[in-house]
């Protein structure tokens, strides 16, 4: 008897985890089906492209191929001075984010380890790269408030020097870097930190945010945080609520708020398990009415393949989000990483990892390749990824014309319209 109950409470109990195991699957599907639909409809315009022979005439019958060639979506990366000594890391850069963070070389201890002698040459040489390659960039980060990141000569102040010294770091910074940061986040970790509110009163914070548009009104603002999108190693659950509220606070004190940061360092949270958690966390950060940035994302589990699923998610969950307005890895590179050798998408040899071949997978998923004929009006029709194009049209008898649109967001068709022989 005990031999057969014993057999019947293992056998049911591998039958319930085969079921669990299947209603697991079958909801992380309905969410990745859905998340699709979301990104067909948030990210993708319909197009009509219209070609001409010089007369003006629909050409009829004309081959057209049209590549993407640039996504209008920000899928970002943090850099640093490996960039400037290491060829393969500017080109992996290169060929594969369109926007950048610098991970340290516009932070106070960098521009200004002794006081008053500030050096920005690292990130001006990194500045100068972006902007000879079209990459805009995010500046990181004018404060941070938790004490153990201050400059070693700042922590030892307060009072009207250490209000002296925040004073001249703001300004000094931000003119110095003037519009070529496209946005600013102004005092990062507010939530993990109080180092200059304890020492200077709450209402420094909201000053931060005004004086910082007052120097560059063109800059987007930002607050920025960790453990909002899933759990940090340190906590036991997520504080997006805190983080809302604290939000509401700065923006009834008037401080100019422009974009909430969502770090998104992902550590040992079973997302897998449940990926429409993350859509109910942006969800609940949305109700801000601002957009939002995922501003540091990475993973480093010990298998390669969970880094991978956990990278799916994360991306699909932000970029099928209506207010994500971009996402920046922290680390792509095994070589310059602070979480360990199976962190970002390449090993240090460059060759990539499970990761870095499921992101590259996902870019080419979100990036649009067609090629049809015209029909009797002239026009081939299709639905495209916002972003830069190149069309090459080919009549039957003829020389090949090549031209270059983008595909903006917009809720009806956008016409192009392409001349033969220009």
């Amino acid at each position: 008897m005990r031999g057969t109950r014993r057999n019947w409470v293992l056998t049911g109990w591998v039958l319930l985890t085969i079921t669990c195991g299947a209603t697991v699957a079958s909801a992380a599907a309905d969410w990745k089906k859905e998340a699709n639909a979301r990104i067909t409809r948030l990210r993708q315009r319909e197009a009509r492209v219209r070609v001409v022979n010089e007369q003006g005439e629909p050409a009829v019958g004309v081959g057209v191929a049209i590549r993407q060639t640039r996504q209008a979506f920000p899928f970002g990366a943090a850099m640093s001075q490996a960039l400037l000594r290491n060829e393969q890391y500017a080109e992996f850069f290169k060929n594969h984010f369109n926007w950048a963070v610098f991970g340290n070389e516009s932070k106070w201890y960098s521009n200004e380890g002794a006081q008053g002698r500030e050096d920005y040459r690292a990130a001006d040489a990194l500045l100068t790269w972006c902007e000879q390659n079209q990459i805009p960039v995010r500046g990181h980060c004018i404060f941070w408030e938790p004490k153990k990141w201050q400059p070693r000569w700042v922590q030892e102040l307060s009072g009207d020097a250490l209000r002296q010294a925040v004073e001249r770091r703001l300004e000094n910074a931000v003119t110095h870097y003037g519009q070529r940061f496209i946005h600013w986040d102004v005092n990062n970790e507010m939530l993990h930190g109080s180092f200059y509110k304890d020492g200077l009163g709450e209402s420094i914070w909201p000053w931060m945010f005004k004086r910082t548009h007052e120097l560059n009104p063109e800059a987007k603002l930002f607050v920025n945080e960790f453990n909002i999108l899933s759990v940090d190693k340190d906590f036991d659950e997520v504080q997006t609520d805190e983080y809302v509220a604290s939000i509401r606070r700065l923006l009834d004190q008037g401080a100019p708020i422009h974009g909430v940061g969502i770090q998104g360092h992902i550590w040992s949270e079973d997302i897998l398990a449940n990926p429409g958690v993350l859509t109910e966390r942006l969800d609940k950060v949305a109700t801000l009415k601002l957009p939002i940035w995922i501003t540091e994302f990475d993973i480093a589990d010990d298998d390669e393949t969970s880094c991978a699923n956990k990278l799916e998610v994360v991306y699909r969950a932000a970029y099928s989000h209506p207010a994500v307005e971009g996402i920046t890895m922290w680390v792509f590179w095994a070589g310059d990483s602070w979480r360990g050798p199976n962190a970002g998408l390449a090993r240090r040899d460059w060759t990539l990892n499970e990761a870095g071949r499921r992101y590259v997978a996902l870019m080419k998923e979100w990036s649009s390749q067609v090629a049809a004929r015209t029909n009797p009006e002239g026009l081939m029709a299709f639905r495209g990824f916002h972003g830069d194009y190149e069309a090459t049209v080919t009549p039957k008898d003829g020389q090949s014309t090549k031209a270059s649109f983008s595909l903006e967001k917009g809720s009806g068709p956008q016409e192009i319209t392409i001349r033969l022989g220009q």
